[in-house]
């Protein structure tokens, strides 16, 4: 048998966490007129799931972090 350990970044991301990530995505672009669907977007979504695997998961941390970030 396999003991590798499971971290939380490997755990997959459920409809409840990608609809909480994407309030705090449309946040953001909203507040700083960025168009959801382009490249900024998108790379900010990725520094957001970033966040999340690594343990924030409180939405106001998350919005203050990633507004820091990006």
């Amino acid at each position: 048998m396999l003991e590798t350990p499971i971290h939380p970044r490997d755990l997959p991301l459920f409809s409840d966490d990608l609809d909480r990530l994407e309030k705090v995505l449309d946040t953001i672009c909203r507040d700083r007129g960025i168009d959801t669907r382009g490249l900024q977007a998108e790379r900010l979504g990725a520094l957001i799931i970033q966040l999340y695997r690594q343990g924030v998961k409180d939405d106001a941390k998350l919005l203050a972090l990633a507004r820091a970030y990006f």
